[in-house]
């Protein structure tokens, strides 16, 4: 087992020790710990070629572990092993290539082994003895540094774009000020145009300084002019240390012979020795993080980005950007004849409203119901502001409203955006093809330029929070007062269009477009509608049925394929088990998943041998668009507005990490409240999200019985924030899963306002993700892989690690609202909250 002076480097041990055979192993030890002293470097280095050592060992669990033990083959040797450490065994392989004692140690120390679980229980008993004779809580006897729970902070749209390669080379320098005081610095990375430097922080420097660089250890070895500096400006300065600081230079006009030669000589110096002293690669390292998580975010999220044009001074919905968790809230809008209602629900009065507020307070409540009459479809909706005004009819809207089985509530953001965001590419150096990527179309010019806003729209209605509305007590013989909140059955409607996510990777297969009889029958044999598929791959079909039926998700059905069946007599294609995963709203259209039994299923090993004997003659099915590049640009809007807090779930072996949070324009009100916390602007703190475990019992519990393509899973976070006079506050969350019933949390909610506390309260939407994009990251991965693959493989792994993505909405209003809270005291709360992000803020 690791020795307990080195547990505080596993990261690290975890990070090589599938590298130790490899030829690159020391070049990516040096690099990972570069910081540590030599004599750690060297326990280090001893403790990998240990862990990576041949191991001959049996494995005996029997008796053991807390689980059921079954015999296991490897190699030719049987090991008895229950289904946890069978998992850890071969996640071992996996990272070693081989059985080492790195495997065999972990196997024997899984969570479930007795020995453990003695040594853990041991360990808090005499913590709690310690409470008790001390008079310490257990918090302060489990407390560990705030900089263990740190989580990268990833800015969304961020892409530091560089026209030319910087080459790492260190060399100490002589300067000179504008009044001739010469001092000594040490570049640390130098391009044609521009260089860093260190140097001491008593020399008083400012943005915008000119400066000259004598370059005397290059002078020492090539042809350079000794008596002329080389003419720089101060872009930035940083404070490296108490003692350093750092300076961003960049070239002034060259138009001196000296100056011209000079650049000759770096741009040659620099391809000559660009592999020797490694190339400076933050930039691409950074927009493959930010380009990877946004990909991750994007096609999970669950709040709809609807996006409003203004010509002539009239504003209206154009389009909306869906997903597969918010196609739902898309749909939902939608009356009897398939035409979208939004331009009505989001009048030009409603966002002239919103726009009035501060900018980062642009928000609002929208209470939705319908009502379903002679065939047509009738909409009824009212914003917060809206209810506030109309006295009586509170109460009356919100009871009657939660009454049916179409109540929604939908938190409403209204964001700024521009059609300037919609590129947002990431330039390598020396790619001359950019400035040709980075521009649309004349079409899609004049298709986003009147884009002025976005409206985001997030349902948070649940089944929990209707049932508090309907408690509510209202006067039913005035029900017609609220045909005021009604919208009326016009004629005609502007056009707001769906435009759906582009996400080359969220299928596991291709789909081909095929068109052929099916005949189906639903469990009971009954035989429905004549059908038609409308493409196919080896594990589903989407079928179109000729008249609506009444599937659902989740239902099973028996398919023929009597056309197809006629060229082939290897395959059965009659009564094929399918389940429903989709149906659409006019319920003709379908899809289908194959459900196999032991046999196999004849269907999928049909179409596996009809894709790989057809696939030139095949045509994959994709989506048609409107207008080519269409759906990327408003990807890049929404990401460079979004005010909500996406995170990140990493698996690392069986355990489960926040790894990652990020960022859109707007920062959320817990990114503000985090950052208090933290001392690095890179990180966010987030020690008090994981509180009890939370990853690892509540989200990694819940992802390992989701699927991809599954909804995702909703959960409440309440934070507790008492304000402290002269440090930061204290942060105190609660997950809705710790209370036992509704009352409980509503009793929690009181005593905390009562205490004068601040409350905020958050909507999670966990989702399960698919693999990443490579394609998206594809020439950013090549070009790192070029000059340090070690980096590309470490980006990769991180990457391919993610299993769950999550965003974080702010809903406190509604919280506080739905539970009855009375006016004064949710005004008293809506200043403290106003206060405490104020001064966070600053």
């Amino acid at each position: 087992m690791t020795a307990p002076d080195l547990q505080e480097h596993l990261s690290i041990i975890e990070r090589l020790k599938s590298s130790v055979q490899t030829s690159d192993f020391d070049q990516m030890f040096a690099v990972l710990t570069s910081e540590l002293p030599k004599s750690k470097q060297f326990l280090l280095k001893m403790e990998l070629k240990r862990l990576s050592q041949p191991c001959d060992f049996y494995i005996d669990l029997r008796g053991h572990v807390d689980g059921t033990v079954h015999t296991y083959e490897y190699e030719g040797k049987t090991h008895y092993m229950d289904d946890n450490a069978v998992e850890v065994f071969e996640q071992g392989i996996r990272d070693y290539g081989r059985f080492t004692l790195g495997v065999y140690e972990d196997v024997m120390n899984t969570d479930n082994n007795y020995r453990v679980m003695h040594r853990k229980e041991t360990e808090a008993r005499i913590k709690q003895v310690l409470s008790n004779e001390q008079g310490l809580s257990d918090a302060e006897l489990t407390a560990e540094p705030v900089t263990r729970h740190l989580a990268r902070s990833v800015q969304f749209g961020s892409y530091l774009n560089r026209s030319e390669e910087r080459m790492n080379y260190s060399i100490t320098v002589e300067i000179v000020l504008g009044n001739g005081k010469k001092y000594s610095a040490q570049t640390t990375d130098i391009s044609v145009q521009g260089c860093k430097l260190k140097l001491a922080r008593q020399i008083k420097l400012a943005e915008n300084d000119q400066l000259g660089i004598f370059f005397r250890e290059l002078e020492q070895e090539y042809t350079l002019d000794r008596n002329n500096p080389i003419h720089y400006q101060i872009v930035e300065i940083s404070l490296l240390d108490q003692k350093t600081q750092q300076l961003r230079l960049k070239r002034l006009e060259q138009s001196s012979q000296q100056e011209q030669e000079f650049t000759h000589f770096i741009d040659r110096f620099i391809r000559a020795n660009k592999r020797r002293y490694k190339l400076n690669l933050d930039n691409a390292l950074d927009a493959v993080i930010v380009k990877g998580y946004e990909q991750f975010y994007v096609p999970r999220t669950s709040s709809l980005p609807v996006f409003i044009s203004v010509r002539q001074g009239k504003s209206h919905p154009q389009c909306a950007l869906t997903t597969e968790n918010n196609r739902a809230s898309f749909h939902y809008f939608q009356d009897e004849l398939q035409r979208s209602v939004l331009p009505q629900v989001l009048s030009a009065k409603r966002l002239k409203q919103l726009l009035q507020l501060p900018e980062g307070q642009r928000q609002t409540l929208l209470y939705c119901f319908t009502h379903a009459s002679k065939g047509k479809l009738y909409f009824y909706s009212a914003t917060e502001a809206e209810l506030a005004t109309e006295n009586g009819l509170s109460a009356l809207f919100l009871g009657f409203g939660a009454s049916k089985k179409s109540w929604k509530v939908f938190q409403l953001s209204f964001l700024n955006t521009s059609s300037e965001y919609s590129q947002l590419h990431f330039q390598l150096p020396g790619d001359t093809s950019a400035g040709t990527k980075a521009k649309n179309t004349q079409l899609l010019d004049a298709y986003l330029t009147p884009l002025r806003f976005i409206v985001s729209l997030t349902d948070i209605s649940t089944d929990s929070s209707s049932s508090w509305y309907q408690q509510l007590s209202y006067d039913k013989s005035a029900v017609r007062a609220l045909n005021q909140f009604a919208h009326a059955k016009l004629n005609q409607l502007p056009f707001c269009e769906a435009i759906p996510v582009k996400y080359v990777n969220l299928r596991s297969e291709d789909r081909y477009l095929y068109k052929t009889t099916v005949q189906l029958q639903n469990a009971q044999e009954q035989k429905l509608p004549d059908a038609f598929s409308r493409d196919f791959s080896p594990n589903g079909m989407q079928v179109e049925t000729m008249l609506p039926t009444q599937l659902k998700r989740g239902d099973l059905v028996r398919l023929n394929l009597p056309e197809l069946q006629k060229i082939s007599n290897k395959f059965q294609l009659k009564q094929l088990l399918y389940e429903v995963m989709a149906v659409s709203k006019s319920g003709t259209i379908m899809n289908l998943k194959v459900v196999e039994n032991d046999d196999g299923h004849q269907g999928k090993a049909f179409f596996q041998l009809l894709i790989q004997n057809n696939r030139s003659k095949l045509t994959v099915a994709e989506e048609q668009v409107k207008h080519p590049g269409l759906a990327p640009a408003l990807r890049n809007m929404f990401i460079k507005a979004l005010n909500s807090f996406p995170f990140y779930l990493h698996r690392k072996g069986i355990r489960y990490e926040m790894k990652a949070i990020a960022q859109g324009g707007q920062p959320n009100s817990l990114h503000l409240l985090l950052a208090q916390l933290s001392t690095e602007p890179e990180h966010l703190n987030i020690e008090p999200l994981l509180k009890h475990n939370a990853v690892n019992l509540a989200f990694a519990s819940q992802l390992k019985q989701m699927k991809r393509q599954d909804p995702p899973k909703n959960y409440e976070l309440y934070l507790k924030v008492t304000p402290k006079a002269d440090t930061k506050p204290e942060l105190s969350c609660h997950y809705d899963y710790e209370f036992n019933n509704e009352p409980e949390k509503k009793a929690f909610i009181a005593q905390l306002i009562a205490d004068e506390a601040v409350l905020f309260c958050y909507r999670i939407w966990l989702s399960r993700t698919g693999r990443p994009d490579s394609d998206f990251i594809a020439q950013e991965l090549n070009y790192i892989s070029q000059y340090a693959i070690h980096k590309a493989k470490l980006l990769e792994e991180e990457l391919w690690s993610v299993v769950g993505v999550g965003e974080l909405v702010d809903i406190t209003d509604e919280l506080l609202l739905r539970l009855d809270i009375p006016p004064a005291q949710r005004q008293q709360q809506s200043s403290l909250r106003t206060k405490v992000l104020t001064s966070a803020s600053d």
